[in-house]
């Protein structure tokens, strides 16, 4: 991604007005390996800040609309922290960043790979994910205990 104004959405007409004041994690809530994801971040930081969000909701799409991404094709998740987008594999660090250690530090250690080679596995992982772990019907939806970690 070219360089990101901080909040540049919040400008947008397009994009409705939500709380961006800790990170967000956008997932796609039919897929099998992306709601496992956000259950395991669950499992591991119970009282974490992040929150997550599907891509099947309005502002997910209204975001991805707004940074040039199809929130259709899915071919990337994304991490919002103050105000930027992660996508790829930028977004998997930016992802685990959002844990306590040692989760953390993995997602800073993350940073050294080169962003074309960690692209690339993520690319390859996005591809074939639907086919190796496959789809729900129904999006995924928190339990009431989870709802405040949610968009």
């Amino acid at each position: 991604m070219p360089h990101i104004t901080p909040y540049s959405y919040r400008t947008d007409p397009d994009v409705p007005a939500f709380d961006d004041a800790t990170p967000i994690v956008i997932f796609d809530g039919l897929c099998v390996l992306c709601s496992g994801g956000v259950d395991w971040m669950l499992k591991h930081d119970p009282n974490g800040t992040s929150r997550f969000a599907a891509i099947q909701q309005s502002v997910p799409r209204a975001l991805y609309r707004h940074y040039g991404l199809d929130a259709a094709a899915f071919d990337t998740f994304m991490v919002l922290a103050d105000g930027v987008p992660h996508t790829r594999w930028a977004g998997v660090c930016a992802a685990a960043q959002t844990l306590p250690q040692p989760w953390r530090a993995l997602g800073t250690l993350g940073k050294v790979v080169p962003r074309a080679v960690g692209d690339r596995l993520y690319d390859w992982v996005q591809r074939n994910r639907l086919i190796w772990f496959g789809s729900r019907s129904l999006c995924r939806i928190p339990d009431p205990a989870e709802a405040k970690r949610f968009l």
